[in-house]
């Protein structure tokens, strides 16, 4: 199955726009190539805790 995979991100890497992966003829998936502009969301800094609370401690607290 990894074998497959690879192929097929190589073909989207090849220049392909999209490779519909199927299921007995029916589409099941797509394999498409990222957007260059796209980016993971982040703030330089935390939210300030005087304006909304402290939003930052209870994520950032030791879970175990």
């Amino acid at each position: 199955m990894k074998t497959i995979v690879n192929r097929l991100i190589e073909r989207v890497k090849g220049g392909e726009v999209r490779v519909v992966v199927t299921d007995r003829g029916q589409p099941q998936a797509q394999i498409l190539p990222c957007s260059e502009t796209s980016r993971p969301w982040r703030v330089k800094a935390p939210d300030d805790p005087t304006r909304y609370g402290d939003l930052q401690s209870p994520i950032m607290e030791d879970w175990n």
